[in-house]
């Protein structure tokens, strides 16, 4: 990954100013509440310092700001020398569907306008940039947020249980799809579901205990599309999506979809590089998962939380956190999980591991693990396995095996041809970067010529 560093925009301190005096606090009183000096918080405000992102995250929080601090500051590569880009949030929709909707009528209107909006106006939402610290708002106000709003609503169209069975069940398609054909396959038709048929149920007729499953069936279907959303290199609207949906599920109450949110959250967060971010969302999956009292989804918080680790170099913790979750699999009783984590077994457990270790640079660990992660359903987890074989040859290749990593190189290059995947490529590239100092060998050179039109599809 490309070093990164924190950039700032330059009215971050004119608009950290304008939100103190408008809640009428001091310097001294706001430093109290995010733990931080009066002098430290002027320098901010007159541009001399510049802030982390975890204490632009409290600042957001203390000022009940809705995340407009924090769409001001965001990690960036190095090599752009610190500057946020002009189009990072396109004109008009600065910070839509970021915000974590303080009721749940508020969170429909966020949710069915971010829908329409994709639908509508695509290209300006494609460009929204990532900033894994937007993630935290929300993840703090789901932990602390009464899951007891038993939503009602008395719109026009007549809404039942029928109609929430139909939302899971197509969802549960789209499911199906994404995992065998990748994320491009499905992410344009599930929103349009979305914006034509779940936003109308919405915003209709129906009684608490009905809308609770309804918003439960939403939440699942837009965390879904965020996580297409992320497969297909569209990661600011992932983010917005994932955001959405953790605020549908906790109109729902819905603990366990809760936590498989973070979790894709954090999931995320480590794939860009953004390993303390990856860390605290691991953690409050974790957090939300043993409230629910699910093992599976605790097992999936722990090794992603050491994934967090791993990316961001911390050996001991991540070998703690992977002891952890390997625990909490062992005693897990996935026969009662929920079926949309169906996919977490032995084989995706093993591919963690292995991308920790891969991640720390230990390819001889990362060689034992990717070999498990194989033993899986390849044909209902298609994109799994490919990167599950990108994972094994990577991990080759630390070891210093060329020639094995260029020959499982070809099979993830097989298995990735037909995949609407960005992720399935980029894990090639990865791996075509590290063969490239040794295309001197025929295997190494097959591998490159067989990757070439797959890479440059892309």
């Amino acid at each position: 990954m490309p070093r990164q560093i924190v950039a700032v925009d330059p009215t971050f301190g004119q608009r950290l100013k304008e939100l103190r005096e408008q809640r009428g606090l001091s310097l001294r009183r706001l430093g109290q509440r995010v733990h931080c000096s009066h002098g430290y918080l002027w320098d901010l405000e007159a541009g001399g310092k510049r802030p982390s992102l975890s204490v632009v995250t409290l600042l957001d929080a203390a000022l009940d700001a809705g995340g407009q601090l924090s769409a001001l500051v965001r990690t960036v590569s190095a090599d752009s020398g610190g500057q946020l880009a002009p189009s990072a949030e396109p004109v008009g929709v600065p910070g839509a569907g970021l915000e974590f909707a303080s009721d749940w009528r508020h969170g429909v209107v966020a949710a069915t306008t971010l829908w329409r909006e994709d639908m509508q106006r695509r290209d300006l939402l494609v460009g929204t940039g990532f900033n894994a610290t937007l993630f935290l708002t929300p993840a703090l106000r789901w932990l602390t947020t009464r899951l007891d709003e038993r939503p009602a609503m008395d719109g026009d169209r007549l809404v039942g249980a029928p109609d929430v069975e139909t939302v899971r069940q197509i969802t549960n398609v789209y499911r199906i799809l994404d995992n065998q054909y990748g994320g491009a396959h499905v992410r344009d038709g599930l929103v349009r579901f979305l914006n034509t048929d779940v936003a109308p149920m919405l915003q209709g007729r129906y009684d608490a205990r009905t809308g609770t499953a309804l918003f439960s069936a939403a939440a699942e279907a837009t965390q879904l599309a965020g996580w297409a959303s992320y497969d297909v290199g569209m990661h600011g609207l992932a983010q917005r999506y994932l955001v959405q949906a953790l605020r549908l599920a906790a109109a729902a109450g819905d603990q366990p979809l809760g936590a498989e949110i973070l979790a894709a959250m954090s999931h995320q967060a480590a794939y860009l590089g953004a390993s303390v971010e990856a860390v605290d969302l691991a953690r409050a999956a974790g957090r939300t998962a043993a409230e629910a009292g699910v093992g599976a989804i605790q097992a999936e918080s722990a090794v992603l939380e050491a994934q967090g680790h791993a990316v961001g170099g911390d050996e001991a913790a991540c070998a703690d956190a992977l002891d952890r979750a390997e625990r909490a699999f062992d005693r897990a009783d996935r026969t009662s999980a929920p079926q949309w984590i169906g996919y977490f077994d032995e084989s995706y457990l093993a591919a963690k591991f292995g991308h920790c270790f891969s991640a720390l640079g230990r390819g001889e660990l990362a060689v034992r693990f990717a070999s498990r992660s194989l033993q899986m359903d390849g044909r209902r987890f298609a994109r799994g396995r490919q990167f599950n074989l990108a994972l094994l040859a990577v991990a080759h290749a630390q070891s210093g095996e060329f020639e094995q990593a260029s020959s499982v190189g070809v099979q993830a290059v097989e298995a990735a041809e037909g995949l609407g995947s960005v992720r399935s490529r980029d894990y090639l590239a990865a791996l075509a970067a590290r063969l490239a100092p040794h295309v001197g060998l025929p295997a190494v050179r097959e591998f490159s010529e067989r990757a070439r039109p797959v890479l440059q599809a892309a």
